[in-house]
Formats: C-alpha cells, structure tokens, sequence
C-alpha cells in the first residue's frame, strides 16, 4: 500500500507531538535539556504536512507562479521596514493572499516569506517558528475567507488583530524554548517581555489594513480574476464537464 507523503509527515508529526506531552509528565528534566531540539523537528515536521499537501495538489503552473510572485512581494515588503521592530506589512499580505486566495495558497506565501526574507534578515532556528506561524495566519485567513467570501476592511483589520497576536505568541513560545530550554521560571518573564512587540505588530497590522485593505484586496480580487483556471475535459459527451477552480482552492 503506497501513503501519501503528507500522510506521513502528519502521522510523524502526531508521534513526535505524543512524544514531547509524555516527556513532559514523565520526564520534564530530560524534556528540559533537549526541548528546543525536538520542538524543531516537530515544527519542521508541520511545515513538511504543508509543503507535501501542495506537492500533491493539483494546482497549475499559473497558480504556482502567481504563488511564487506573491512570496516574492511578501518577503520584499519587509525589508524596508527593518528598523522598525515588529512593525512590517508581510502579516497583513499573508492574511489578504489567504482571504483572497484559499487556504493552500496562504500558508504557502506565509511559509516562504519567513524563508526567503531571513536571507536577508539571518536564518537561524527562528525561521522555522516564523514560517509555521505566517503559515498559520495564511491558514487561518483562508477558512476565514472561504466561510465568508463577503469580508470588507472590519474583518481586515480584526483578523490583523487576533493572528498578529497568535504570531506573536507563537514566537514568544519559541523563544521560551529555544533560547531558554523551557525553563518554567522564565516562561512568564518571556512572554511579558514580547507584550511591546506584540502591540506593535497589532498596530502595524491595523495601519496596513486601514491604508492599504480596500486597494489590495481589489487588486488580489484582480489576480484572483485573471487566473482563474478552466479545465479543459477529455471525457466524451454527457460524461460531465469538471467544475472550475481559482487559485489556492
């Protein structure tokens, strides 16, 4: 019997979860000393499900190279604003490519964008944290989108709130465990520490939404227009014609 990769990755990723929750009851010394190690493998184990799900989807080349551009804009957007801390637009165009998009393409440009702009940025263990987390936000935003294709600039901006938050609790989580080792003294004092950063990324995110939400989502709704794909049927007549599909979906 042949599985599918991304059903292996989830089957790992479930295994190695089951094994840091028993680590954690039964043997929280051992779990202390190689938390950010395992942590890491099931943060790559995640983003191996993602890139596996979009490996064996049947996405086009058009969609792949819209995909592509779009992590492209993405990671570039936050290279201006790298002095200031927290504050940069790449959350709000993951969660507008997932809105727009679907689910597929959004954690793709999330994932991506924490890749390719830590060329420039430096990569290190956080990437891996910071490409689940964006992923996650185009995920979110792509169920969100899909539930209520509808959305205007208020569910912009609420969304910038609630996953700009949840990204940076998820990094304030990594930290914790990676530069900390899970040291539960410390796990409070992390999380207290990132409260400034958070605020911040939340008021970028509602910045870039109140400036920018109504022109982006019209042009995303442009692209969305212009690639929307048609699949040719080879089947005979009254066999049925397959439905069509738009990127992401």
């Amino acid at each position: 019997m042949k599985f599918k990769a991304s059903t292996l990755m989830i089957v790992a990723s479930v295994a190695m979860a089951g094994v840091l929750v028993y680590m954690a009851i039964f043997m929280s010394d051992l779990l202390t000393e190689y938390a950010a190690f395992l942590s890491f493998i099931l943060v790559l184990l995640i983003i191996g499900v993602i890139f596996a799900e979009f490996e064996e989807s049947s996405i086009t080349s058009k969609e792949v190279a819209l995909i592509g551009i779009l992590a492209a804009i993405t990671a570039a957007s936050r290279i201006p604003f790298a002095a200031l801390p927290s504050i940069q637009p790449c959350t709000f165009l993951i969660i507008m490519t997932g809105l727009v998009f679907g689910v597929l393409a959004g954690a793709m440009v999330g994932s991506l964008t924490a890749l390719v702009s830590n060329f420039f940025f430096g990569q290190g263990p956080w990437t891996a944290w910071q490409m689940l987390g964006w992923s996650m936000v185009g995920i979110v935003a792509g169920y969100v989108g899909r539930k209520y294709p509808n959305f205007g600039a208020k569910e912009i901006i609420l969304l910038g709130i609630v996953l700009g938050e949840a990204y940076n609790l998820l990094l304030d989580f990594s930290s914790w465990i990676t530069f900390y080792r899970a040291e539960p003294s410390l796990f409070l004092p992390t999380f207290i520490a990132g409260v400034p950063f958070g605020i911040l990324h939340i008021v970028g995110n509602i910045i870039f939404a109140i400036i920018l939400g109504v022109p982006v989502l019209a042009l995303f709704r442009r692209f969305q227009r212009r690639f929307h794909v048609t699949y040719a049927s080879d089947r005979g007549p009254g066999e049925g014609t397959p439905p069509e599909r738009s990127p992401g979906s």
